[in-house]
């Protein structure tokens, strides 16, 4: 009448065995979406950006060249 209560040694044998079906489900999720996505950052697009022109800064008398102590005086 009552089903029979099955040993602790049982349990212990079916928790032991480790369920791969949801790890390769998710491999194969984490697949499609990296295949859909890599032409996706692919492509490209033809841009003319300006060329960098650089020119070294010339120190000019106009510049005002400042320091601070650590006691706070200005010094110029």
């Amino acid at each position: 009448m009552y089903a029979e209560v099955p040993d602790g040694e049982a349990e212990d044998e079916l928790a032991s065995a480790i369920n791969t079906t949801p790890l390769v489900d998710v491999m194969l999720v984490l697949l499609i979406i990296f295949l859909i996505t890599i032409p996706v950052v692919t492509h490209t697009v033809a841009l003319q950006l300006p060329k960098d022109v650089t020119q070294p800064r010339q120190t000019k008398p106009d510049n005002v060249n400042i320091a601070i102590t650590k006691d706070g005086d200005l010094l110029e």
